[in-house]
């Protein structure tokens, strides 16, 4: 289908090439789901090319406007140069080119800095090599590229980790050198980034990269203040920063539990003392954790929902440290729901292995109790019990603070199994009990 829309535009006059990510991606066999596109054709003319065609424009003062061919969507970008980054992310000049050269020599890193046309690559930077050599290196002069654009040092870390692969000294330079700089980007875009290096199959060296890059302490200030700091506790063999990047290595591919295993502990450092035996107490350090990863989730302009789902992780993340019963179980369920119960479960297993003693028996209990109680017939919500207001009206009860207290009751002994969820039963027991009936 790309050989198409190449095609389109080779018969229309302009010279054509696939770029960047797809070339990048095709020698190293991997999967790529992005084709972008660069041609001598100018907005107008793409436009007029794919005139029979859904074409979106996504930033013709860039060049670059969107092709859709029924479930394939094509970036089709004008070659140009570009001067100016006064904002240190875009250029405050764009001029359009016929010189494909032109255009490669304003790309971030040699190994995105390829071209492809009629089966043949064009590699000005020796980006094959580089990829041969599982290097991140920067085209042309690494300090300006930074300096151009400051999201680069998030991308290289991304490439770097997502890649297993390592920056290049001199670029890793200049990413330390402006390492400050990344407050001055769209934290939106900072997000997509991050978002990416945590989901990585390798994600406790993209943290580590972060760190040697000098941008952890502006991206997750809070994670490198923990940074040789000595729990002086019998449960942990390593540091707070080394157990933390341990609990994340352990995590799966979900954002909301990668995010919580990188904060459950942040708050261990100001809530810190020596108990008379010379052990590490951190009475209150989930809450504090909660706190400061809420504080850093909004600065970051995560969604509501992801703050409230990944801080709620953390607050309850000690909960194991009692054996769990179906009564505590139930209690989680109604309170955080079943998705984030079971990615607490996720985080503790995480959290508990990367411990000296390892046990992790109680979440496996924990999981096996929340599938009895799923299988139970006793409620997991109020919306489950068999009676409701308009019920307890009929039995002489005012709307108001009684009815609502007497509803709660209920509820209670239901979930307790100390009464049945069963209509009849429970007026029974209100007329016995509450209303003293016989």
């Amino acid at each position: 289908m790309t050989n198409k829309i190449i095609d389109q535009l080779e018969d229309s006059g302009y010279e054509t090439y696939i770029v960047g990510g797809c070339v990048r991606d095709e020698i190293l066999n991997r999967k790529n789901f992005d084709i972008d596109i660069t041609t001598t054709a100018k907005p107008d003319e793409i436009k007029e090319v794919f005139k029979n065609y859904k074409i979106i424009d996504i930033g013709a003062k860039f060049g670059t406007i969107k092709v859709l061919d029924k479930e394939n969507e094509y970036e089709i970008t004008s070659m140009r140069c570009e001067s100016g980054y006064s904002d240190k992310r875009h250029p405050e000049k764009i001029a359009f080119t016929n010189d494909i050269i032109k255009d490669l020599q304003r790309r971030d890193f040699t190994i995105n800095a390829m071209a492809k046309r009629n089966g043949e690559i064009l590699d000005l930077f020796d980006g094959k090599k580089d990829l041969e050599n599982k290097i991140i290196r920067a085209v042309g002069n690494p300090d300006n590229r930074i300096k151009e654009d400051v999201l680069r040092s998030l991308r290289a870390v991304r490439f770097a980790t997502s890649l297993d692969f390592n920056i290049e000294e001199n670029l890793k330079s200049a990413i330390r050198k402006h390492a400050a700089s990344i407050d001055a980007i769209s934290k939106e875009r900072v997000q997509v980034e991050i978002n990416k290096i945590l989901l990585a199959d390798n994600q406790k060296r993209g943290i580590k990269v972060l760190d040697d890059v000098g941008l952890l302490p502006y991206i997750f200030p809070e994670v490198y203040k923990t940074k040789g700091f000595n729990q002086h506790s019998s449960f942990h063999v390593d540091d707070l920063y080394n157990h933390t990047l341990s609990v994340l290595e352990k995590t799966p591919p979900i954002l909301e539990v990668r995010m919580a295993a990188l904060y459950h502990d942040v708050g261990k450092v100001d809530t810190f003392f020596l108990d008379e035996n010379g052990e590490g107490r951190f009475f209150g350090h989930q809450n504090l954790s909660e706190e400061l990863l809420i504080k850093r989730l909004k600065t970051l302009k995560y969604s509501n929902k992801f703050i409230e789902n990944t801080s709620v992780l953390v607050k309850r993340h000690m909960d194991n440290t009692n054996t769990y019963t179906k009564k505590s179980i139930r209690k989680l369920l109604r309170n955080i729901g079943e998705e984030n119960l079971l990615n607490l479960f996720k985080l503790q297993r995480a959290d508990v292995l990367s411990t000296k003693y390892a046990d992790d028996s109680n979440i496996d209990l924990g999981i096996k109790l929340l599938e009895e109680i799923k299988n139970d017939n006793v409620p997991t919500n109020k919306s489950q019990i068999k009676i409701n207001g308009n019920d307890l009206k009929k039995l002489g009860f005012k709307e108001g603070k009684e009815l609502g207290q007497i509803l709660k009751i209920i509820e209670n002994l239901v979930y307790e199994e100390k009464l049945n969820n069963d209509k009849k039963e429970i007026i029974n027991y209100i007329k016995s009990n509450i209303l003293n009936v016989d």
